[in-house]
């Protein structure tokens, strides 16, 4: 070792205070750093091995009394014990590399143990343009908390979890430097926490790309052929909530070890199909799917709305290829306008088709539901598709709305009697509303052949 390399030592540790809470206490401390950085200058004769693990233990118990190695000890109430141990012990020690491998092996032993990570208060809570930021943070924190994620880690790892989120939670570190730090370990999270379908009804978490705009089967083949960016809603056997309109519930499935480019419990303003998102700051690849449910629960909550509303989706932006198709509805079937279309896509990519029935999961329909129903409903009955929304035929698009607005109600008690009687198929559905809906109400000219 080379005495500029001891110097080198002591020069960034010294950049690294100006990071900590100013005290006397550190400014005398770091009196005594200087007073043996001007020895070594001085001396010609000195051990420089020796002198290094003094320098490296001096340096180290400096960070236990204030920097954040310390600041989880004093905020952590369990740590009390060790706490009273580093205050006790002076820097200018003669014993000070005992001292410091002692505190460091029960400071390794303990935080071990951690597992609330209560005591780190995030900060960014609720800031608007800071949400991606507060996402990373309880992110970090739920690699500790999380008994699956914290398996992954191994002691050390632990440690430098909790000092890197109390650091992101301080503005003293990189967001984008620690999305590139624990890369690896939040994709092995995604892959293990994914399904590739929905085989187990009772249990899945799976990312679900709604088709939700243009000609259904176009999308769906854009989707499939595109490689760089596809937008997408995590949901869960409890939890629903999706991006699109109320009347769009199929889409595209992907795979477990898809590239997670950015996640957010909020919409991302993304474009399916181009890059990034407008909303970026929204957003971070440092972003567990516990923290994402968390807070898409929590959001619901604050609204009071304990059903499926579609209002509080979460957004998440990948890079793969779809494995499978989904339709996320009322067990419809063919009564579904895109059913068909979607079953021929699925067979000819050689992708599973899956269906969820959203009242196997909760006690009551919502209004959305309903109007899904009625409005699926009311387009097989007069024979139109989605294009009706388009170009010249508005003026009959606008009609079913209205339609839908007014018989929501008296056409899902139609459905779920039908269904409750295993009778449900389309057929049998426009067989019942002959007996309420006048053909007449829409244009015959714009049924389709």
């Amino acid at each position: 070792m080379l005495k500029d390399e001891l110097l080198d030592l002591i020069s960034e540790f010294e950049k690294e205070t100006w990071k900590y809470p100013e005290s006397d206490e550190l400014f005398n401390d770091m009196d005594y750093i200087y007073k043996i950085q001007r020895n070594i200058k001085k001396n010609e004769d000195i051990d420089l091995k020796q002198m290094y693990i003094k320098i490296s233990s001096l340096i180290g118990m400096m960070r236990f009394k204030y920097g954040y190695e310390g600041m989880i000890v004093q905020s952590n109430p369990d740590l009390v014990n060790l706490k009273n141990v580093i205050d006790s012990i002076t820097i200018n020690s003669d014993d000070i590399v005992n001292q410091y491998n002692y505190v460091s092996t029960l400071y390794s032993n303990s935080v071990s143990k951690i597992k609330n990570l209560d005591f780190i208060v995030n900060k960014h809570n609720n800031e608007h343009g800071n949400e991606g930021l507060y996402l990373a943070i309880e992110s970090l924190k739920s690699l500790i908390t999380n008994k699956d994620y914290r398996n992954i880690l191994n002691s050390k790892q632990i440690g430098e979890v909790i000092i890197d989120c109390i650091k992101l939670n301080e503005g003293i570190s990189n967001i984008k430097f620690l999305e590139n730090k624990y890369r690896d370990i939040i994709s092995m999270i995604w892959n293990k926490s994914l399904s590739n379908g929905v085989e187990n009804k009772d249990k899945f978490n799976i990312l679900f790309s709604n088709i939700s705009g243009g000609v259904f089967t176009n999308q769906l083949q854009n989707l499939l052929n595109r490689s760089e960016q596809n937008s997408c809603s995590l949901i869960s056997d409890d939890f629903m909530e999706i991006y699109g309109s109320e009347t769009s519930r199929i889409g595209l499935i992907y795979p477990n070890n898809s590239q997670i480019l950015m996640a957010s419990a909020y919409d991302l303003g993304s474009n399916v199909f181009g890059n990034g998102s407008v909303n970026a700051e929204k957003g971070t690849s440092l972003a567990t799917p516990e923290v994402l449910f968390r807070i898409g629960k929590e959001r619901v909550k604050s609204k009071e709305q304990t059903e499926n509303t579609s209002s509080c989706y979460n957004e998440v932006l990948v890079d793969a290829k779809p494995c499978g198709v989904l339709i996320l509805g009322i067990g419809e079937n063919d009564l579904n306008i895109n059913y068909n279309e979607a079953l021929l896509y699925s067979q000819k990519n050689g992708l599973p088709l899956y269906q969820i029935d959203v009242m196997d999961y909760k006690d009551k329909l919502s209004v959305a539901d309903k109007r899904y129903i009625a409005f699926h409903s009311l387009m097989s009955y007069f024979g139109l598709d989605s294009s009706i929304f388009n170009g010249n035929d508005a003026t009959i698009g606008t009609n079913i709305s209205k339609l839908v607005e007014e018989k929501y109600e008296e056409i899902t008690n139609l459905f779920l009697t039908l269904k409750s009687n295993g009778n449900l198929s389309k057929e049998n559905m426009c067989q019942a509303l002959s007996n309420i809906m006048d053909m007449s109400v829409i244009n015959e000219q714009s049924r389709t052949k």
